[in-house]
């Protein structure tokens, strides 16, 4: 059931303060004592463990507490051993670690200003998290970089192509940069259509009860021109995800 089509009650009041205050004192908590330190490890490994189990743990609070059970579809269609790329829809908190905890190896994009943050800084280094500067032209000259070390080291990457989040209803015109990063190496788009800001709007502490659901398409056609790669793009991202949040 949609938020706009349900009433707010106490318990729902109740059990968004408890997951918020767990949530957001576990991440902080999690990072200085957890995932800062196992940076400093040679391996990569033993922090992208801390990181599942966090958000094993944040995932079971956020079912148990929000009331919220999230159902996947075509997980099946996901890669495995290999570079990939998840584009998906971006409405919530929640978006990334579903999509971690299907492929562990995961990185993203990051703004360079983000690796000034301490403490975070090393976390994004350790799991190669790209550091791309603003604007797109500048984005799209680091394509060629950034893939070789995708392949290199065989990671999924999630591009969120709508740049933001985005509201119920809201549409945005997505960005092209998933077109340029296939194109470069020939990369799987599994493309994931979700309803994730039904239950965890963007800027809003109330947590919604209900259905979160994640759909994970088989990969992208291959040889598409541009114009038609964003169009079908934008049938299986957008036009799905607007199913899903009725």
């Amino acid at each position: 059931m949609s938020a706009d089509k349900q009433k707010l009650t106490f318990s729902i009041i109740v059990r968004s303060l408890i997951f918020n205050f767990f949530f957001y004192s576990f991440i902080t908590l999690g990072v200085l004592f957890w995932l800062f330190p196992t940076s400093f490890f040679k391996s990569p490994e033993p922090m992208r463990n801390a990181i599942g189990k966090m958000i094993d743990i944040i995932i079971t609070a956020y079912e148990k507490i929000a009331n919220i059970k999230i159902i996947e579809r075509g997980i099946e269609n996901i890669p495995v051993g290999k570079s990939f790329i998840f584009c998906s829809k971006h409405m919530s908190n929640m978006d990334a670690l579903f999509l971690y905890r299907r492929s562990p190896n995961l990185t993203a994009l990051a703004k360079k200003e983000l690796f000034r943050v301490p403490c975070l800084n090393y976390v994004f280094k350790k799991m190669k998290v790209p550091a791309i500067n603003r604007g797109a032209s500048e984005a799209q000259k680091q394509t060629a970089d950034i893939v070789k070390t995708l392949i290199q080291n065989k990671m999924p990457l999630i591009i969120f192509a709508e740049g933001t989040r985005t509201v119920v209803g809201e549409r945005r015109k997505l960005k092209s940069g998933t077109f340029y990063f296939q194109e470069e190496a020939d990369l799987d788009v599994i493309v994931v259509a979700h309803n994730a800001g039904v239950c965890w709007p963007k800027k809003s502490w109330i947590k919604w009860p209900g259905e979160l659901i994640v759909e994970y398409s088989e990969p992208m056609p291959k040889g598409l021109d541009k114009e038609s790669f964003m169009q079908e793009i934008e049938h299986r991202l957008l036009d799905r995800s607007e199913e899903l949040m009725l």
